[in-house]
């Protein structure tokens, strides 16, 4: 059984002083009701992980890149687990509570089959992309939680 909590990793670069996020398009898989949609890095706990554990995982997993300096942004949102993702968690689990984080790095990704493609993005052009779900608020979040630092 799979924990109902997951993670949205924005990760960075700075290019001459400027921000950009990495967004990759997720391809679409019906069997999980999912369409073809653009996000950060997103994946679910495993039994025994913490959020601090999954992050760097699940980046890995879907990036090939290695992360050592995962931001929390202290921000979190619930969506509903849809009917075709219900037999992966316990009867009684109803949402998925998402926490999302973001990490900088140099480096270029290497996707997981998960995704189409993926591209570096200024704030305005990420927030027309994320256009699915809780993505936009998320990475304005992230962007507050970077500005404060």
């Amino acid at each position: 059984m799979r924990e109902p909590n997951s993670v949205n990793v924005f990760l960075y670069r700075m290019v001459e002083g400027r921000r950009e996020y990495l967004l990759s398009k997720r391809t679409a898989n019906p069997e999980l009701a999912l369409p073809a949609f653009w996000q950060g890095i997103t994946g679910g706990m495993e039994s025994g992980e913490t959020l601090e554990e999954t992050a760097p995982r699940e980046v890995y997993e879907e990036s090939g890149i290695i992360i050592s300096n995962l931001l929390s942004s202290e921000y979190a949102y619930e969506y509903p687990i849809k009917a075709e993702w219900k037999s992966n968690y316990s009867k009684d689990a109803s949402f998925i509570k998402e926490y999302v984080y973001s990490a900088e790095t140099k480096e270029e990704p290497t996707l997981s089959n998960e995704y189409s493609e993926f591209g570096w993005f200024n704030l305005d052009k990420a927030m027309i992309l994320l256009n699915f779900g809780n993505n936009q608020e998320a990475i304005l979040q992230v962007e507050a939680s970077l500005n404060a630092k």
